[in-house]
């Protein structure tokens, strides 16, 4: 293959695509030995990758083999092919890429030096544009985890997200956002968003998929209607409804924090720097000139006290006057289960049957809370009449018409909760004794649901079948957990009854002798 000088010292070769039929969940390519020591390569360097055709880049780390690939040819996985539109057997340029400048940046940042905004920008734009392997994001990540971010740090780390990504922009019409830190369980904005929609106002909602929880709305909301949507068909949602309720990872509002949130993804990291700077760069993106930030607080969600979660709140308000948000937080309490479902097509049916009116309890209050705070922030009703008027569009039955305009807008079909089915394997938890619910422990009740199979699976998860305070018998069921297969069922039953998941009110607190 034709070998080429290229632009100063970057030497570069034209080889022949063989396609790897894997998606890695990382951007890999395979070069032949001889090649990689033509291009002066070693395993783990990197590589530029150019389609002549469409013009389009990527940049790739580098595997060495002496057999899976031939001279003059370069192996690709999915992601990459994906990536570059580029067909088996065509022919790339692969030049070498170097290590770049952000790395001695990430360094700094691991010995706990704060970086400034254009450090920050640097690292944002070579995550973006994968010129950093998944092992030096990581370390990033882990950096901020362990040192944190400061308000300067946190302000340069949100315009960095923002002016990497792309921005829905939606003329003459205002828009606001809420958004919860989560930890917990409960579909909060599925009932937010409708109210929200049905009082007039611009609410397109983008969510996450869940790290440490159960579920995220995205997930919650998949179980009912399309959530990978791109900018376009956001914006046809959005005016068509007034609100949407989609994943962010499938548009490129944040490229470079929807690559962050999979590196914390397996280790559950949510460090608060990086928390508050992907949360009002995805505000900012999506045009929110109003946003209510929902903080709950308690001994199993992410914010465990309430000192933390007010020097987070006054930080999030900080942030939001920088970028022209007007921010309100909004600190709830995390300490007991919001709602009684815990995993996407449990939480999704729940949200559902609070809409139609079957019920209305604390995931509900929370809902309307939430809703009427946005509108009082707006200047929609005078300060303390927003929870009445939000009430209101709930029980008329305006919401939940709203939410089935979002729901088929978004390309689903489901119109009632009754249409949503739970995993077909379900055991129960039993109590061991009598007395009255103390403590109802949140954070086991996501991991139970989790080792059962959600999010993945989106019917499996947990089903609380009482609550706080409540006085039970001895034998009477707690939870049900449902599960697709019975191995995971298995799993999560041994697991929960042999955790203190919900605890009993003790007379006897210790005994002396």
């Amino acid at each position: 293959m034709e070998k080429n000088a290229g632009n100063g010292s970057s030497y570069s070769q034209m080889l022949k695509v063989k396609t790897i039929d894997i998606l890695s969940g990382k951007l890999i390519v395979i070069l032949n030995k001889i090649d990689a020591k033509e291009l002066g390569l070693l395993p783990l360097d990197r590589v530029e990758i150019t389609n002549p055709r469409n013009k389009k880049t990527t940049n790739a780390v580098v595997d060495v083999t002496d057999s899976l690939t031939g001279e003059d040819e370069i192996g690709i996985f999915k992601d990459v092919q994906e990536l570059l539109g580029v067909k088996d057997g065509a022919e790339v340029e692969v030049r070498p890429s170097g290590k770049p400048r952000s790395i001695e940046f990430i360094k700094a940042k691991l010995d706990g030096k704060s970086l400034n905004q254009e450090q920050l920008k640097c690292i944002i734009d070579d995550i973006a544009s994968n010129r950093l392997s998944e092992v030096e994001t990581t370390a990033f990540v882990s950096a901020i985890y362990m040192h944190g971010l400061d308000l300067e740090e946190t302000v340069s780390m949100t315009k960095a997200l923002i002016e990497n990504g792309q921005k829905l922009e939606i003329a003459d019409t205002l828009c606001v956002d809420k958004h919860s830190i989560g930890g917990t369980n409960g579909r909060a904005t599925m009932i937010i968003v409708p109210i929200i929609a049905a009082a007039g106002y611009c609410i397109p909602k983008t969510s996450s998929r869940s790290i440490t929880s159960a579920s995220g709305t995205a997930d919650a909301m998949e179980v009912l209607a399309n959530v990978s949507l791109t900018l376009d068909e956001i914006r046809n949602v959005v005016k068509k409804t007034r609100g949407c309720i989609v994943w962010g990872g499938a548009v490129e509002l944040a490229p470079a924090d929807d690559k962050i949130i999979k590196i914390e993804y397996p280790l559950s990291l949510d460090p608060e720097g990086q928390v508050i700077a992907s949360v009002m760069a995805k505000k900012a993106s999506v045009g929110a000139k109003y946003v209510v930030i929902d903080l709950p607080i308690g001994p199993y969600v992410k914010i465990k006290s309430r000192e933390k979660a007010e020097l987070m709140a006054l930080k999030f308000i900080e942030v939001g006057k920088k970028l022209g948000i007007r921010v309100e937080v909004v600190l709830t309490n995390g300490s007991e289960p919001s709602g009684r479902a815990f995993g996407p097509a449990l939480e999704a049916k729940y949200a559902l049957e609070i809409l139609e009116g079957k019920f209305f309890d604390n995931l509900a209050q929370k809902s309307v809370e939430l809703s009427g705070a946005l509108l009082e922030l707006v200047g929609d009703v005078p300060k303390g009449s927003g929870f009445e008027k939000a009430l209101g569009i709930l029980q008329s039955g305006k919401a939940l018409e709203k939410m089935r305009e979002i729901i088929r807008a978004q390309g689903g079909k489901i119109n009632s909760s009754k249409e949503i089915e739970f995993a077909q394997f379900k055991t129960q938890i039993i109590s061991q004794g009598s007395g009255e619910i103390s403590s109802i422990n949140v954070g086991l009740l996501n991991r139970i649901a989790r080792m059962a199979g959600a999010p993945a699976n989106k019917k499996a998860g947990v089903m609380l079948l009482v609550k706080n305070g409540e006085k039970v018998s001895n034998g009477q069921p707690l939870f049900e957990i449902y599960a697709e297969n019975e191995r995971k069922l298995y799993s999560a039953h041994n697991f929960a009854k042999n955790s203190p998941v919900i605890e009993l009110q003790r007379i006897i607190l210790e005994k002396f002798s």
